[in-house]
């Protein structure tokens, strides 16, 4: 029986800036897609809990430099069109590499009405210091496409 391997950490080259989750979008520039995860990891830090990848990563035997763990995602149940998010504010055109989605969009579509598909468990989260809330401080980052997305506000 083939051991079963499970995708808990997304690896890149670059480390995303600290900010909160991704949004991920189709090829119909349509988000579907949104996810929260952890601060990005380098190898050593990563659990090899079976995850794809994990011991590879550790070992420095991956091209990328960090790992970031997917700590919840949510399918929208409606999907947002790029025509329809930079019509109603939430952008001003086609996302270029990285941007975070801002409180409006948020408040527009609330996660908790979305369909919760992976939820960590919190004792497995890491503990993270709480700030004042900045209303202006985006809550997710967007991934429109390949490259990493969001919408300015």
């Amino acid at each position: 029986m083939a051991k079963e391997k499970s995708i808990t950490h997304r690896t890149r080259q670059p480390r995303i800036p600290p900010l909160p989750p991704p949004i991920q979008r189709s090829s119909h520039l349509v988000l579907h897609v949104v996810t929260r995860i952890s601060h990005g990891k380098v190898p050593g830090e990563v659990p090899e809990n079976g995850g794809i990848g994990n011991e590879d990563f550790n070992a420095g035997e991956k091209v990328s430099k960090y790992g970031y763990e997917i700590l919840d995602l949510w399918k929208l149940r409606e999907g947002i069109s790029l025509e329809s998010a930079i019509s109603k504010g939430f952008l001003k055109g086609a996302p270029q590499k990285y941007c975070w989605v801002p409180v409006a969009l948020l408040e527009s579509c609330p996660l908790d009405r979305q369909d919760h598909i992976i939820s960590s468990v919190p004792e497995e989260r890491p503990v993270e210091k709480k700030k004042q809330h900045d209303p202006e401080e985006p809550k997710v980052m967007n991934h429109y496409g390949s490259p990493p997305f969001v919408p300015p506000q």
